[in-house]
C-alpha cells in the first residue's frame, strides 16, 4: 500500500510540477527507467486533462476578482508564440519550460477546440517523457 501511495503523490506533483518531477527521477530514482516514465507520463496526462477543461473555468474566476494579471510583456510573448508556431509551439513548451497549468489554460484560451488542445498537449508530454526516460535508459544499459 506504501508503494502505490507513494506512486499517487508522484503522479499528482508531476500533473502540476512535470519537470520537478523529471528532475527528481532522473537523478534520483533507483526504479527501472521505464516505470518512472510511465509515472510521469501519466501525471502529465491528468494535468493536460484537467487544466485543459477547467483552465477556462479558472481562468474566468481570476479574471473576475482580478488575481490573475499577466504584465504586458509577458502576455504579448505568449501571443508571440502562438503566432509564430500555433498551438503546436505552446505545445511543445508546456512540459519543460511552461509548466503544464499554465500551457494548458493558454491553449485552451488560444484554441477553442479542447480536443485538438488535448491531443497536442499529449503528444509533446508523452514525446519529452519518451526522450528524456529513454536517454535514461540508454544510461543505465550502457553502464
Amino acid at each position: 500500500m506504501g508503494n502505490f501511495l507513494e506512486t499517487a503523490v508522484w503522479i499528482l506533483i508531476s500533473s502540476v510540477k512535470y519537470i520537478l518531477v523529471i528532475i527528481t527521477f532522473l537523478s534520483q530514482s533507483s526504479r527501472f527507467w521505464l516505470t518512472d516514465m510511465i509515472i510521469v507520463f501519466v501525471g502529465g496526462s491528468l494535468g493536460v486533462v484537467v487544466f485543459t477543461f477547467f483552465g477556462t473555468l479558472i481562468s474566468k474566476f481570476f479574471k473576475k476578482f482580478n488575481l490573475f494579471k499577466i504584465r504586458y510583456k509577458n502576455l504579448k510573448r505568449f501571443i508571440s508564440i502562438k503566432q509564430g508556431y500555433g498551438l503546436i509551439g505552446i505545445a511543445f513548451l508546456t512540459p519543460l519550460i511552461l509548466g503544464i497549468p499554465l500551457g494548458s489554460i493558454l491553449a485552451s484560451l488560444f484554441e477553442s477546440n479542447k480536443k485538438r488542445v488535448i491531443r497536442l498537449q499529449l503528444t509533446s508530454v508523452a514525446i519529452w517523457s519518451i526522450f528524456l526516460f529513454g536517454i535514461k535508459g540508454l544510461i543505465q544499459y550502457w553502464i
